[in-house]
């Protein structure tokens, strides 16, 4: 019993601390949402990428398709750039301000189609 009782409050903190993909991608869609579009159509996104506190988001409205760059500050991810083609390569994720490991993991999840 006495087990139990030190691993709840360990796992309530380990949980606390281990990254949500599900909700900053839930956060991420959001902000694409609110930020890409142009006039009253909905925005689609098609794919969201994540290394830590960065994002890109492939998005879609009617006939025009864009790219977004985000980042989290402060808990909230916030759009860094936002293009109507694609910022999929390091170099293009690195002027946008996104650092050198997580340029490089979001152009390997791209690349392995993930």
């Amino acid at each position: 019993m006495r087990n139990w009782r030190l691993a709840l409050p360990l796992s309530l903190l380990a949980s606390a601390c281990i990254p949500n993909s599900a909700l900053d991608r839930d956060q991420v869609r959001a902000t694409i949402e609110q930020n890409a579009g142009v006039g009253g159509s909905p925005v689609t996104v098609e794919r969201i990428y994540l290394s830590g506190d960065y994002a890109l988001g492939l998005w879609s409205q009617g006939s025009r398709r864009g790219d977004m760059v985000l980042a989290r500050r402060s808990g909230q991810w916030v759009q860094l750039l936002c293009g109507n083609g694609p910022i999929r390569d390091q170099a293009r994720l690195k002027r946008a301000g996104v650092p050198d490991f997580a340029a490089e993991m979001l152009v390997s999840q791209i690349a392995e189609g993930g």
